[in-house]
């Protein structure tokens, strides 16, 4: 699965999109995905009826959150929590960058604990390690909307898609492409230290195999600050066994 698809960062990246845009088509997409984001029990009938009256009143579904009057008092309190919550966020969107966004989202709404696989998130919880990658990706943009432009220039892998193609020879399997380049062919990379070297050798040739007229395969001189080791499949290839 692509990485900005998951679950997990999908809701913080709807949450960016309302922030950013609440009046366009996007934005309106992402309030119906995360209005529940955490809990908030706003049901399908809800949506409906909130859809139904901005399209009377030709609103955005982010205004009519405001306008349309709401009978039960439990509806209306979760509408003004969500609300409450993102109105600092709409108020100085232009000048906030996305790490600024998505660390107080994650504490306001808790969000680490609502998407964990455990009643209590542990260190190592790979939802949590996701969101901090997020996070990290996020830091090298200076504001949300570059942040959101480049999640969507990342979709699925199409081996007709134009352009290099930067992956695991794992996310690999099953493609094919005219060029591949196979890199970090050091010990320690490929293989690994922990591996099985035929399971690792297995690996290697799917990597090589993914190329349907040129392969190119290198190695670094230097891996974690000291002279590299080349791996012992360049060596096979070279001299290959009798």
């Amino acid at each position: 699965m692509n990485f900005y698809e998951r679950r997990e960062v999908k809701g913080l990246l709807d949450y960016l999109r309302l922030i950013w845009d609440p009046h366009s088509e996007k934005g309106e997409e992402s309030l119906k995905n995360i209005i529940n984001v955490s809990k908030r029990y706003l049901g399908r009938t809800f949506l409906q009826e909130l859809e139904d009256y901005a399209r009377e009143q030709g609103l955005s579904l982010y205004e009519s959150l405001d306008r349309m009057p709401i009978s039960l008092g439990y509806v209306r309190r979760a509408v003004r929590e969500f609300q409450n919550l993102l109105n600092p966020f709409l108020e100085k969107a232009g000048t906030l960058n996305p790490v600024e966004t998505i660390r107080p989202l994650r504490e306001m709404l808790d969000y680490d604990r609502s998407i964990a696989e455990e009643e209590v998130p542990v260190p190592d919880d790979v939802k949590a390690a996701n969101l901090n990658q997020l996070e990290l990706a996020a830091s090298r943009f200076g504001d949300i909307g570059s942040f959101l432009e480049h999640t969507e220039t990342m979709g699925p892998v199409s081996r007709n898609q134009k352009g290099v193609h930067l992956m695991t020879i794992h996310k690999s399997k099953g493609l094919e492409w005219p060029v591949v380049f196979l890199i970090g062919l050091v010990e320690g990379i490929l293989p690994t230290k922990k591996g099985d070297m035929e399971e690792e050798c297995r690996v290697a040739f799917v990597g090589m195999s993914r190329a349907m007229k040129l392969l190119y395969l290198s190695r670094s001189e230097v891996y974690l600050g000291v002279p590299s080791v080349p791996s012992p499949f360049l060596e096979e290839i070279r001299h290959p066994a009798a």
